[in-house]
């Protein structure tokens, strides 16, 4: 473990092959679900199930459907504002269907994920936590390995309490520009971030933008710890390492192979998964 900026902690290695493996079908399968959301909410709505439909070769198709309801004169009919609903369907069914709807496949829709919130669900327009919006509980399994994390962290005697996550996915080409992480209420509290797939250059810069930023690799099942001054320092992630040599998944693809989970493959091949577990309040 090493300590770079006070509330900085890098914790290489911390999750072990299985682990990793179990947290990547959970961010391809579980975590999507709604009701979490994800950057596909704002076009289509609620998306159930989309690695399945992937892997079937699924279309999701837009149907639209007019409503009709009696006016208040007998006789009449008014017809409402049409409502668009999305589902899955067949690839070559929705090829036959011809009904001039617009469809996406699956794999696309997949490889378009960007991001999904996971417990307390956070409001990408407006910056904050909206407590009104339906969500579930962060896994038990994924809080329990937060708090182990976030102990050394921690101020003394004090435990922390994951409340919300936010699952990351980044594919060829994709970066993470200069940030902060800084809508949650009590900044003392770590923000835990585990790294799953492809190698990826982590940037650690200073309270201002100007401030040089140190570098460093993050490799699948890295974990960092950002809390207090670390807090108020802008990183980001400016490359991923998709080819085979740069990647170094090949404890993790020999292992999800050796599993059956031939599909998973060929998704972290080109792709990394950061997870991170917020305590909001």
């Amino acid at each position: 473990m090493f300590l770079f900026i006070i509330g900085f902690y890098f914790i290489p290695g911390a999750l072990s092959i299985e682990e990793q493996c179990h947290w990547i079908r959970e961010s391809l399968t579980s975590f999507p679900e709604p009701p979490n959301r994800t950057n596909h909410n704002a076009i289509y709505g609620p998306i159930h199930e989309l690695f399945d439909a992937t892997i079937e070769r699924k279309v999701l198709v837009e149907e639209e459907n007019a409503i009709t309801s009696f006016a208040s004169e007998p006789g009449c009919f008014e017809r409402k504002e049409s409502t668009r609903r999305w589902r899955f369907s067949e690839e070559n069914s929705a090829r036959l269907r011809g009904n001039g709807g617009k469809s996406v496949l699956a794999s696309v829709l997949l490889r378009k994920l960007r991001w999904s919130t996971l417990g307390l669900q956070f409001d990408w327009s407006k910056r904050n936590y909206d407590v009104s919006l339906p969500h579930n509980k962060i896994p038990d399994a994924l809080c329990e390995l937060a708090k182990q994390m976030a102990a050394t962290a921690m101020p003394t005697g004090e435990e922390f309490k994951p409340e919300a996550a936010i699952v990351n996915y980044f594919g060829l080409g994709d970066t993470l520009g200069g940030h902060l992480d800084d809508m949650e209420a009590d900044w003392s509290r770590p923000i835990v971030s585990m790294s799953l797939g492809c190698k990826a250059i982590f940037l650690l810069g200073g309270k201002s933008r100007e401030d040089v930023p140190v570098a460093m690799f993050l490799r699948s099942g890295d974990i960092v710890l950002m809390a207090g001054e670390a807090r108020e320092c802008f990183h980001g992630v400016p490359r991923i390492f998709t080819d085979k040599e740069g990647a170094e998944i090949d404890p993790l693809e020999s292992h999800l192979l050796h599993e059956g989970n031939n599909h998973f493959v060929d998704y972290i091949r080109s792709s990394r998964i950061n997870i991170n577990i917020r305590q909001v309040f």
